[in-house]
């Protein structure tokens, strides 16, 4: 702990690295860039003119004025950022975590360390270059639930050591001990496993694994159809021919491809040498390629385990899990997952191990939702049958559409709506126990949320005129940042479910 030095009032005082003006600089820097490849046509046509003596004119005419410009603009940045990072202080005073911003426009902001719900760290290429980590710190407030609360940047060892101390007082303030132990540094979680600690580390086979079982379809439907268009037309006309007559689609069409390509291996980038342990009272979650990622999790913050089964798995047999909590998978490329694809023995066996808070985790064996669900959907789907005869009628009438297309289409699409609620009624299910509960719901993927009743906040159920004759009814249960469907259960049931949300486990 040497790394921080605190002042004769104990308290300790950093300063954001001095790399952050340089990070803020080069993303100036990035928008001009950008800016230019908007412009790329214009900016090919210069460089090509460059050999008829154009740059002297192009000087000449204002062009050394706009560079100038340009380069003190960026003198401007830097100096603003400059003066940010020194007058902005990050202190720790006690149990309080206090941002001083003293500039123009003066700021403070002040966060109890209890109220702190995940401290986690990450860094990008640049910073692995600078070598920094961002450390990003959450609370509870729902406010800000969408976005970071704290992020600042600190050189490495003065990152491990500070979310370490931050770490320590949080253990305190729950009751655990004071002794800190020893911050591991993210790339090298997998050293816990020397200790005896079960640690879940995913190597390339697992990530690629994971991949196949989660595969987005629809990005691997665009792909499929983009490269066979592409090689249906190249093989009839020609692929110059193609290029010349159809540039502006063809270039659409692999923009289109190359997005959905990158949707389908983003995970591995996002997962890769994914690790995840249990210490004490927190979850310790470390991955990522291009930009390491580094969660810790107080378990007492988590208000939901969530386990998804997207079709394939679902075809295949597998689960993978992530919790819920405010500040962890709120931004983009942020991550809540604590396992990758596995089996439902493999989930059940880690999840004992690394929440076993939730160890009534008997996601594969719920109950199937009340027999009147599948009658208040039949009731509902009179409408679109309703829908379905005006949509033909008109079409018949107002439009020149051969009559199989103009019956086909409607009916097509209201054979799939009503594929839909039959799914969604296979799929509904639940389970009542002592310490929380269990639902599942879907309709091609399945999704399993796990709570107790202590994190529920509000219960509210509906009751279908259909569902109340039969005594059922369906619900929604909100908590802290996050709402979970009920699905049709009896009445007293719902009861069951309020008695104990009131008293607690029983």
């Amino acid at each position: 702990m040497n790394k921080l030095k605190a002042d004769q009032e104990g308290r300790i005082r950093l300063r954001c690295h001095f790399s952050i003006i340089i990070e803020s600089v080069w993303q100036f820097w990035l928008v001009i860039l950008i800016f230019l490849f908007n412009q790329i046509d214009d900016v090919l046509d210069f460089i090509r003119s460059l050999d008829d003596g154009t740059l002297r004119e192009f000087m000449a005419g204002g062009g050394l004025i706009g560079l100038l410009a340009i380069l003190a603009l960026t003198l401007l940045v830097f100096l603003w950022q400059f003066f940010r990072w020194r007058k902005t202080l990050i202190t720790l005073d006690g149990n309080l975590i206090i941002i001083e911003r003293n500039t123009l426009n003066k700021k403070k902001s002040t966060i109890a360390i209890e109220n702190v719900s995940a401290v986690n760290m990450e860094r990008n290429l640049f910073e692995r270059i600078a070598g920094t980590y961002r450390l990003k710190l959450d609370t509870n407030s729902m406010t800000t639930a969408n976005k970071t609360d704290v992020s600042i940047v600190l050189r490495e060892d003065v990152a491990l050591a500070f979310r370490q101390l931050i770490i320590a007082r949080m253990n305190i303030l729950k009751g655990g001990q004071s002794q800190m132990a020893e911050e591991r540094q993210p790339d090298k979680l997998t050293q816990a496993a020397l200790e005896g600690i079960r640690v879940l580390h995913c190597g390339k086979n697992d990530m690629l694994k994971h991949m196949l079982y989660t595969l987005p379809l629809l990005s691997v439907l665009v792909v499929v159809a983009g490269l066979a268009a592409a090689i249906y037309f190249s093989a009839r006309y020609g692929f110059d021919t193609f290029l010349r007559q159809a540039v502006g689609g063809f270039i659409a069409v692999v923009l289109m491809v190359l997005g959905s390509m990158y949707n389908i291996v983003k995970k591995f980038f996002r997962y890769y040498d994914f690790t995840v342990y249990r210490d004490g009272k927190d979850l310790h979650v470390s991955c990522g390629l291009i930009k390491l990622r580094s969660y810790t999790i107080p378990v007492d913050k988590i208000t939901a385990i969530e386990i998804d089964q997207p079709l394939v798995s679902r075809l295949l047999g597998r689960y993978n899990a992530k919790v819920v909590t405010v500040g962890l998978g709120d931004e983009e490329g942020e991550s809540s997952n604590i396992t990758l694809s596995l089996t439902a023995g493999e989930l059940k066996d880690w999840l004992g191990v690394l929440v076993p808070e939730y160890d009534f985790a008997a996601f594969d064996s719920l109950m199937r939702e009340e027999s009147c669900g599948a009658a208040v959907r039949a009731v509902k789907a009179v409408k679109w049958q309703v829908a379905l005869a005006l949509a033909v009628f008109a079409l018949l009438r107002l439009t020149a559409w051969p009559a199989w297309i103009a019956i086909g289409a409607p009916l097509a699409i209201d054979l799939f709506i009503l594929l839909l609620y039959v799914l969604s009624h296979k799929a509904a299910g639940y389970m009542i126990l002592e310490e929380g509960m269990i639902v599942r719901s879907g309709y091609f993927a399945l999704h399993y949320a796990l709570f107790k009743y202590e994190r529920m906040q509000s219960m509210t159920m509906s009751y279908h005129p259909v569902a109340e004759r039969h005594g059922c009814g369906c619900g929604l249960v909100s908590l802290l940042n996050s709402t979970e469907n009920i699905p049709y259960i009896k009445k007293e049931s719902a009861n069951e479910i309020s008695d104990r949300m009131i008293g607690g486990t029983k």
